[in-house]
């Protein structure tokens, strides 16, 4: 049990890159949503959101999964 709870905390600590970009809104105080969702509901979920929060920014998609970002 101790490996995977040091795997945890060292993959925790570790920045991920993709989130760079966003970093300076974060710190700001704006809230990053990143959803996980199949392929053939991205549109309809998409929809859902701006539904609800229409001041809501959309930056895409990303459809490579990395093992470790």
């Amino acid at each position: 049990m101790v490996p995977l709870i040091s795997g945890l905390f060292i993959g925790s600590s570790t920045p991920n890159v993709k989130l760079k970009k966003f970093q300076h809104s974060m710190d700001e105080g704006h809230i990053l949503l990143m959803v996980d969702v199949a392929k053939d509901r991205v549109d309809e979920i998409r929809k859902i959101v701006h539904q609800h929060f229409p001041e809501a920014e959309d930056y895409g998609e990303d459809h490579t999964i990395p093992a470790f970002p």
